[in-house]
């Protein structure tokens, strides 16, 4: 499913700024050369934990924010915390700039390793830590059913019984 009906997706970049894995290479291929260059150009000493905004370049949202995410190393050099900030930071971004309706990819679950139900726990509570009602809607984007299982997982942990998309 296509996320143009949002104001804002949320993926994930290493600190090396390597534009590597699904949904940035889609990213680069929809926005072209010129995301990449500005990401080169703007972004400087990415730590794990760092948000960017970045413009859309053509894709059918208003901004696309990068957080720069850590990789899973057995929580020993303080990657649930790095995870934790990715979330955060992505919401608190995503209100100062008045964005509205946010769409996740499932940060850390990909190439950065993650335990899949750890990095659920980790996005799912940083997400309401700073949920309010500047938010109309915020999204999480699951491309494997072990991911999806994990975050539906959790919302219901959580009380949360609404509707979940599993095309989404």
């Amino acid at each position: 499913m296509a996320q143009d009906d949002v104001d804002a997706i949320v993926a994930a970049i290493p600190h090396n700024l390597d534009m590597s894995g699904s949904l940035n290479r889609a990213i680069l291929g929809a926005a072209g050369e010129q995301i990449d260059n500005f990401i080169l150009e703007h972004i400087y000493k990415p730590r794990p934990g760092d948000v960017f905004a970045v413009p859309p370049f053509g894709l059918p949202v208003s901004h696309i924010l990068f957080a720069v995410t850590p990789d899973w190393n057995d929580a020993i050099a303080r990657e649930d915390r790095d995870l934790t900030r990715c979330f955060r930071g992505a919401m608190q971004v995503a209100a100062q700039m008045g964005l509205q309706r946010v769409a996740f990819a499932a940060l850390g679950t990909g190439k950065h390793k993650f335990p899949v139900m750890r990095a659920a726990r980790l996005g799912l509570n940083a997400i309401l830590d700073r949920l309010d009602d500047r938010f109309v809607e915020v999204r999480i984007v699951a491309n494997r059913d072990d991911v999806f299982a994990a975050w539906n997982e959790r919302l219901h942990h959580h009380g949360w019984t609404g509707y979940i998309d599993p095309t989404a």
